[in-house]
């Protein structure tokens, strides 16, 4: 089949799309300002508090992004409650209000991480560079953000940081965690009761190293996030934990999602420094049984250097039920996709190879 990947409108406002709640309405940020979408206008809903001395140099994109002003997550629960994190404060937007809950380590979270169990409890693992490899957590808020708890810690020198919580959608009360990042340090980590017992899969090498999941009912897949090996599409059996490794792709996979309830999934792949990286371009690829997967468009990795200041080349995707002929992206360091978002569908042609 041919797909064809098609951009519907450009959302010049919203410099991160974050989430998509039960309800169907899409929440994003401009800078540090929280607005939603409804019936295709957006509105303005809270603020997070100024960060100094990042929101300084907020006005420009080139300053923007080497002061890391637009970095944040915004997530509301199934009870509606508006949970955002930044500059390594959690809080909660109450009243259109924000309200400081708690300190983190680092400043917030990779986008697309946050898990909400059964219970209604909300999961996020702590992302930072963590040179010492200290004790890296795994925090839980109660569905009416009144309550917060370490849900677990990793021991000392075992992990760098958490890339993601996700939670299985073929089992209820399993949660998954991606972790990383060097030798020694990738794995997967299976939960069934709240954390109170872990079970972990890989041999802590590259192969193993993945920032999001992609669930099926026989596999648990992703694609490799390394700079430092050649990257492929990866997927491990349930049954027994057994590796396949697919298809090689040519740079890095950071964020992804799965569309209607699973029929698709979606992922993109990051343009940055390192061995393994073998392109400037962050491409878009799709897939049914997020083993083999398809690109389908891309954006070229703009002129702005060095990138370790500038920023790499990414695509985000908001958390929460999209379609296949509706989505929303975000994107930084790219030509016509930096510090703006977009709506695009992808349409399917059979027919072809």
């Amino acid at each position: 089949m041919n797909l064809n990947f098609h951009i519907l409108e450009y959302l010049n406002n919203a410099t991160i799309v974050h989430h998509i709640d039960h309800s169907g309405k899409v929440w994003a940020t401009d800078k540090r300002k929280i607005i939603f979408y409804k019936n295709g206008q957006w509105f303005a809903y809270s603020e997070f508090p100024f960060c100094s001395p990042r929101d300084f140099f907020s006005l420009t994109r080139p300053s923007a992004r080497a002061f890391r002003s637009d970095k944040c997550n915004v997530y509301v629960n199934k009870a509606g409650m508006v949970l955002g994190i930044r500059g390594g404060v959690v809080y909660s937007h109450v009243k259109q209000k924000a309200k400081p809950l708690f300190n983190i380590q680092g400043d917030c979270v990779l986008h697309g991480s946050i898990c909400e169990d059964e219970e209604g409890w909300t999961y996020f693992g702590e992302y930072f560079m963590n040179k010492a490899r200290q004790p890296v957590r795994i925090w839980r808020i109660s569905k009416d953000l009144l309550e917060w708890e370490i849900a677990y810690q990793s021991d000392s020198g075992m992990i760098r940081h958490v890339h993601g919580i996700y939670r299985d959608p073929f089992h209820e009360n399993v949660m998954w965690v991606t972790v990383g990042d060097f030798t020694g340090e990738c794995y997967l980590l299976r939960t069934d009761d709240r954390f109170r017992h872990i079970e972990r899969y890989g041999d802590g090498s590259q192969i193993w190293r993945a920032v999001n999941l992609f669930f099926t009912r026989d596999h648990v897949s992703w694609l490799t996030d390394s700079n430092l090996e050649p990257n492929h599409a990866c997927r491990m059996t349930r049954k027994d934990g057994s590796l396949t490794i697919g298809q090689s792709i040519d740079s890095p996979a950071w964020y992804g999602c799965t569309l209607e309830g699973g029929k698709w999934h979606m992922a993109f792949t990051t343009v940055e420094r390192g061995p393994a990286v073998l392109t400037d371009t962050s491409s878009i690829l799709v897939s049914q049984n997020a083993f083999r997967w398809q690109t389908v468009s891309g954006f070229k990795k703009d002129f702005l250097r060095p990138m370790q200041v500038f920023k790499y080349g990414v695509i985000s995707c908001p958390s929460g039920d999209m379609q296949l002929e509706s989505f929303y992206l975000s994107g930084e360091g790219l030509i016509g996709l930096d510090g703006k978002s977009i709506r695009a569908r992808i349409t399917v042609e059979q027919g072809g190879e």
